[in-house]
């Protein structure tokens, strides 16, 4: 499949800025040679129509004949041109013909008017003419007579052409000029861009930096803004993944060197009870680190950022969470604590990932018999409040410091009461997993003596 060529914003603009130029540079040209054409005509037209009228003037009704009182030298001075042929024509409604040129030329049916004389082109053998014709009434009763003058057109086209020639030039410097400082001006507004380009190439993934703004244009700073902003996202999430797997070796550390260790004592044993207990405890490691992957692998699934919406469905929070609890009662009777249900519980919908939200809950269950002691209480409920629904998971273990209670939602950060084995990861991945569904998870004391812990998410209507 070829590559779609590359288009410069720049030549972009440049070439939509000038075929618009040329564009209005032809019109302009068109419009001024309309407007040239136009007045010359109306100066040759006038001078045809004094002709035709100081003719009419030199006319003398003498008995019953219209003769043209008209020196030959007038004549030949009227009738001289170096470039264009005038010729005139007169004729009486009685008499015919008197003077000029015997062909007459072809009247059109509406001619333009000007004063009292009727102007027309029409040609005179093979030269193209425009006319002026001027009727004048000698006596009361007398002829009626014609006057026609007429000139060739050349003078009309080649002034116009003179002055079209001399607008155009000027016009075609100032559209090279123009051309020219779109040019400049593009190139120089599109270095905005370019730096801007530059400046995010030259970014490195360990040390993100803001955009500048003062440099930009107006229209480039909302772009600006948004830059900023994904590049704080990813600078957050850049130092976000580096501490993680900086804490995640940390932690895995402990029990990959546990099982080295105890293997190598595994090793040294030469008697069976003394190999037994290495290997026990080699499972007790083995087990630990294989935990303590999967809560990583779980913590990384439950951030926001790797959410889909296809994973969610409406869910019966109360018939999820006491499902969910119905598993750990063998365990906590194992252990010999009650776990019991909330009566007030009332159901809820939210739109939520239920194998997510499952674990959520099992991560609070688990907490709570990792640290309470035999005989404490553990109690489940679902309960609403407006537009929220609040899964609760309370104890009467220990409890949680106030100090500690928003540092323990922290990624590997125990307590400084928690005196049982664990990761550190399973309360932040509760929160991870509230705040991924728009939520959030609340730490807070329990009525029965321990820690209260409150999953808040939105409620859905009922299906």
């Amino acid at each position: 499949m070829n590559a779609r060529p590359r288009d410069s914003l720049r030549k972009r603009l440049e070439r939509r800025l000038l075929w618009r130029l040329v564009v209005l540079f032809l019109l302009s040209g068109a419009l001024s040679y309309g407007i040239t054409r136009y007045y010359v005509s109306k100066v040759y037209d006038l001078w045809l129509y004094n002709s035709a009228n100081s003719l009419a003037q030199s006319l003398r009704l003498i008995g019953n004949s219209v003769d043209l009182d008209l020196p030959r030298s007038a004549q030949a001075m009227f009738e001289w041109d170096d470039e264009d042929q005038t010729v005139y024509r007169i004729t009486a409604s009685r008499a015919g013909y008197i003077a000029g040129v015997t062909q007459a030329p072809i009247e059109p049916a509406r001619p333009d008017r000007f004063r009292n004389a009727r102007l027309f082109d029409a040609p005179l053998g093979a030269a193209r003419m425009r006319w002026a014709a001027v009727d004048v009434q000698l006596a009361p009763e007398g002829e009626r007579v014609s006057v026609l003058v007429g000139e060739t057109t050349r003078k009309r086209r080649r002034l116009a052409e003179e002055i079209l020639l001399a607008v155009w030039i000027p016009q075609c410097v100032l559209l090279l000029v123009a051309g020219w400082v779109i040019r400049r001006v593009v190139f120089f507004q599109s270095r905005s861009i370019l730096s801007l380009s530059q400046t995010l190439r030259d970014f490195s993934h360990r040390g993100l930096q803001p955009v500048p703004e003062s440099s930009m244009p107006d229209e480039l700073h909302p772009l600006v803004e948004a830059l900023n902003t994904v590049i704080a996202k990813l600078d957050h999430a850049g130092m976000a993944q580096r501490q993680f797997i900086a804490n995640a070796a940390h932690q895995l550390r402990t029990p990959l060197t546990a099982l080295k260790l105890q293997a190598e004592q595994a090793l040294r044993c030469d008697d069976l009870p003394g190999m037994r207990q290495s290997l026990a405890e080699l499972q007790h490691s083995a087990e630990r680190a294989v935990r303590l992957a999967n809560q990583l692998l779980l913590l990384s699934r439950a951030e926001p950022e790797a959410q889909s919406m296809a994973n969610r469905g409406r869910v019966d929070l109360q018939a999820l969470t006491f499902d969910t609890a119905r598993e750990w009662v063998s365990r906590a009777l194992a252990r010999q604590m009650d776990l019991g249900f909330d009566e007030t519980s009332v159901q809820t919908w939210a739109v939520v990932d239920q194998a997510l939200l499952r674990e959520a809950i099992n991560n609070l269950l688990d907490n709570a018999l990792k640290y309470c002691r035999p005989g404490a209480r553990i109690n489940v409920g679902v309960h609403a409040a407006g537009s929220e629904a609040c899964i609760v998971v309370e104890d009467s273990g220990p409890g949680i410091a106030p100090d500690d209670r928003e540092r323990v939602t922290q990624r590997f950060h125990r307590g400084d009461s928690a005196v049982a084995d664990g990761s550190g990861l399973g309360l932040a991945i509760v929160s991870e997993i509230a705040l991924a569904h728009a939520g959030r998870l609340v730490v807070s004391p329990s009525r029965l003596g321990g820690a209260r812990f409150e999953i808040h998410l939105p409620c859905a209507t009922e299906p």
